[in-house]
This record gives C-alpha cells, structure tokens and sequence, in this order.
C-alpha cells in the first residue's frame, strides 16, 4: 500500500526540499505540491482526497492552522511543516498527526510516514475488510438500496442522479458523485477518471490512449484534467489495491 499525498508551502525552497525528500521515502506518493491553501483545496475537490497533507503554518491569505478544518475535509491526515517551534500547541490542538521542524530531517520524515502508514492500513483492514456493502439513497425519500463493493463496475454521473452500474443491473442513486468520491476514493478498488465516471478496478481491462476499457464491455472516457493522476497510479501499480 502506498500513501497519497500533497504538500502546502508558500516558500518555493521548501516547496521543492519536501518534494525532493518525499521521492526519496518509500511508501508514499506526492501528487502534486501549491503555494497556498485555496488552490489545494480546489485541486482536493477536482481529485478526491489524499491520505496525508504536508502543510507550512505561516503563510499569507489563510495560513496552516486556519486552513486545517477545510483541509482535514479531504485528508485522513494533516502534518505541518513550520520552521517555528511555538505553533505545536495550536498544531494538535486542530487535529494534527505530526509536526516536522524546518529543516527537515528525512529520518523523523520516513518516521513519521511508517507510523501514519501503519494507521491507514488498520483503518481500511476494518473499514473494508469487514464491511462489504453500502446503502444507497433509492429515487424516494425513504428508499434505500443495498449495494455490494465486489459487484460495483462503475458509477457514471447523470443531470440530476448517479447511475451505479453492476454485475447484476443498475441502480439510480440521488447521491452526488463528489459525495461518493469522499466516501469511496479511499477505498482500494475505486478510482475517478473523469467528470462523470468512477470505476472499479477489479472490471478494468485495458487502457488504450484516453479510453478505459471495462470487462463488461463499456469504453469510459478518461478526462483529460484526470489522465496524468491515473496514469501515475497505473504506473506505480497501485491499482493491485495493496
């Protein structure tokens, strides 16, 4: 299993020594890296969630700690990086799960990512190891719909509803697929590729170009804003779920 994450600093300098020193630590992956809170949490909407977010605290606009309710949104996990020592009260007083002084030692950096690491597999063993079904809002208002995880081959995005295509029939849900995403983007099966789609990777045969090919016959379109996310993925074989 490898750690997603992002990093948050308005220093370039410090930007690009956390970039290089998470290259170097085995078990995660930085997906991408902003000079400042608003952008990551647009980019966090556009993306779905991480597991980890690297974040500075003194920043100008919105800094770490108030930034750390609208960030710990899309993350299992905020950690700051700060060059001063005197924020650590305020720090886990919002929740944090670490606190790395500037400049950083890449020592209590991989520490730190073994020790997050080891909670996040706990946390998926119980969370979808024992629990494999959802309920879904149906198409009234007290209706709901039972959905197993292992016979989900896609969602697809409609006007006003989500169709959940699987290996038995498809379901119509009211729910928003920005709303599923939170709820399964953490889940090792699951991945968006586009505006309208979510798939499965247990059905995905094959990607050709910009086409994802299912095992069930459809050809899903991979948007362009989320090829370059995807493809990392296929390339660092994250998609085994392990």
């Amino acid at each position: 299993m490898e750690l997603t994450s992002i990093a948050i600093d308005d220093e370039p300098h410090a930007l690009a020594e956390i970039g290089e020193l998470l290259s170097l630590t085995p078990g995660i992956n930085l997906r991408t890296t902003f000079n400042n809170i608003n952008e990551a949490i647009v980019n966090l909407q556009d993306f779905g969630p991480v597991d980890i977010v690297f974040c500075d605290i003194s920043m100008p606009v919105t800094d770490g700690i108030e930034g750390a309710k609208m960030l710990k949104v899309y993350c299992d996990h905020l950690v700051y990086t700060t060059a001063h020592r005197n924020y650590a009260e305020e720090a886990f007083h919002e929740g944090a799960s670490g606190y790395l002084v500037k400049p950083i030692i890449h020592e209590r950096l991989i520490e730190k990512v073994e020790q997050l690491k080891e909670i996040q597999e706990k946390s998926r063993r119980i969370e979808y190891g024992e629990k494999k079904f959802a309920f879904v809002t149906g198409n009234t208002k007290h209706s709901f719909i039972r959905v197993f995880y292992n016979e989900i081959i896609y969602f697809e995005a409609l006007l006003n509803h989500i169709k959940i295509i699987t290996t038995k029939n498809t379901e119509i849900t009211y729910v928003g697929l920005k709303q599923l995403e939170r709820d399964l983007m953490r889940h090792p099966d699951f991945i968006r590729i586009g505006k309208s789609h979510m798939i499965s990777i247990n059905y995905l045969k094959k990607v050709e170009g910009n086409m994802a090919f299912m095992t069930s016959g459809e050809c899903l379109p991979i948007g362009e804003k989320y090829r370059n996310a995807f493809t990392e993925i296929l390339r660092k074989g994250m998609l085994s779920g392990g």
